[in-house]
């Protein structure tokens, strides 16, 4: 659940508070009251939110963010000297996502326990789908704080005494302000010696709390290729905020591929060498490899009986993606639906969900009503899907590094795959699977027949993967070049 205690504080604060604030607040606390009864209407209370925010966003008014340009020359604040660096850790939940994911497993890492002290700071509670990864990081000792849960006295006290800083914040413009109070209250509180934020919208909203209130160092992980490439998660302002961010030395920029950080550069109107990359770990412990028994069952599950009018089925291509526009899934289908027009004994299947799911569904009804493909949904166990499939197909238009193609690699699946952001740095041409353009339709489904047909190539791409994955991959590789990006 979203809280929203330092803004309301703040706003209470304020002797300039005018009416519509006020009603906003009032607002967001009746949100608050319904939302504790029921995580559908907590899902609803956050829609209405942002799309409150969206009609600020195109006001004509609207403050720009060069507007702000005085926060390059707030001081920097002097954490208090601990055995340790804090560095606070900042995402919008602890949701079944890669980046989540990345995040989780850098906090629990003794490697970076050795180092920092972790602290993981969330815009939502880590309940149900916001907890996916809560226990992975809570097992290994790190704190979680959701922002806003419990505003501290301390802070509160000093926002009341200080009218230069209580000044600062409520002058933010207000399709940034709820949040971005929320992050320099618990930075108040949290006096880190180092704010990492991952993900655009809390990379701006964590972003420019650290600065107004004087945060030391600041690094802001971006994945994938930049957002104007997402209508449904793009803003209008997010250019502007990160290009004034990217202006501050205190600010280093992190991406997870090459393309990635070359994409957000140009995007950004800055340098290249703007950006460092950290590319993703993989920790073998994450992949419960199943036994041979199990893989078996699963494969025999997804393959299929023969029938009079089909002859059985010897072979598993699998697709594991989101369902959304840039993963391209009607070209999933479409070589799906060639490659089974020659190969009738080839099965596939499908795991994720998505906006597209319906579309999707729709567009595959011919090959699930043949039993040519499985529509398996959300899936917990990837890893048992992957080591029971001869091939990974992956079409995607857009990425970042997809864990899937890691994960992929790690358990001998070969993979034929785009282009697409950081997928050149997942797949290894012609060592663990083969790439294409993200526009060649042909290219996919030649490569990929090319692997179905040829059994001694398949098993010399399954045969190179996990040494790829160990030697490119490790989580302690990750953790040590982000270690290195603190400079605490």
């Amino acid at each position: 659940m979203f809280n929203a205690g330092y803004d309301a504080s703040l706003a209470r604060l304020s002797k300039r508070i005018d009416l519509r604030a006020e009603a906003m607040r009032i607002a967001r606390g009746a949100a608050r009251r319904i939302v504790r009864r029921s995580s559908h209407l907590e899902r609803l209370a956050h829609a209405v939110r942002r799309r409150m925010t969206a009609a600020a966003h195109a006001a004509p008014s609207r403050p720009r963010a060069d507007d702000f340009a005085f926060l390059l020359d707030i001081p920097q604040d002097r954490p208090p000297a601990r055995e340790r660096p804090r560095v606070v850790l900042s995402i919008g939940s602890l949701s079944a996502g890669g980046a989540e994911r990345q995040l989780a497993a850098f906090a629990a890492s003794s490697d970076t326990r050795a180092v920092v002290e972790p602290i993981v700071l969330l815009i939502h509670a880590p309940e149900g789908q916001y907890g996916h990864y809560a226990p992975m990081v809570r097992d290994a000792g790190v704190r979680i704080v959701a922002a806003g849960a419990a505003p501290e006295v301390a802070v509160l006290d000093r926002l009341r005494r200080d009218k230069v800083l209580r000044e600062r914040l409520l002058s933010l413009p207000g399709y940034l302000r709820p949040y971005v109070n929320e992050m320099a209250g618990e930075f108040l509180s949290l006096r880190p010696d180092c704010v990492h934020a991952w993900l655009d919208h809390q990379n701006i909203w964590s972003g420019v709390a650290a600065l107004a209130v004087g945060v030391p160092r600041i690094v802001l992980s971006t994945r994938n290729v930049n957002p104007s490439h997402f209508p449904y998660l793009d803003q209008p302002w997010f250019r502007e905020w990160y290009r004034l961010l990217a202006s501050s030395p205190r600010v280093t920029l992190l991406n997870n591929s090459r393309q990635g950080a070359e994409d957000y550069a140009e995007w950004m109107g800055i340098p290249a060498s703007r950006f460092r990359v950290v590319l993703n770990g993989i920790d073998p412990a994450w992949i419960r490899r199943p036994d041979a028994a199990e893989t078996a069952r699963l494969r025999a599950e997804l393959l299929g009986d023969a029938t009079s009018s089909r002859p059985a089925r010897t072979q598993l291509v699998g697709g594991v993606f989101r369902l959304s526009e840039e993963k391209q899934p009607l070209l999933w289908l479409e070589t799906v639906r060639r490659l089974s027009r020659e190969r009738p004994h080839v099965a596939f299947f499908h795991a994720g969900e998505g906006l597209l799911a319906s579309e999707f569904a729709s567009a595959a009804k011919d090959l699930v009503a043949a039993g040519t493909l499985r529509i398996l949904g959300r899936r917990n166990d990837i890893p048992a899907l992957l080591s029971a499939s001869d091939l990974l197909l992956h079409a995607a238009l857009h990425e970042g590094t997809p864990n899937v193609l890691l994960e992929a690699a790690h358990l001998g699946c070969p993979t034929v795959a785009t282009t697409a952001g950081g997928s050149p740095d997942a797949v290894s041409e012609g060592v663990t699977g083969f790439l294409v353009d993200p526009s060649d339709g042909d290219g996919l489904f030649m490569n990929a027949a090319r692997v179905l047909d040829d059994a001694s190539l398949r098993a010399r791409l399954s045969a190179n993967g996990p040494a790829f994955i160990a030697e490119r991959f490790s989580l302690e590789r990750m953790v040590a070049e982000t270690l290195a990006c603190y400079e605490v």
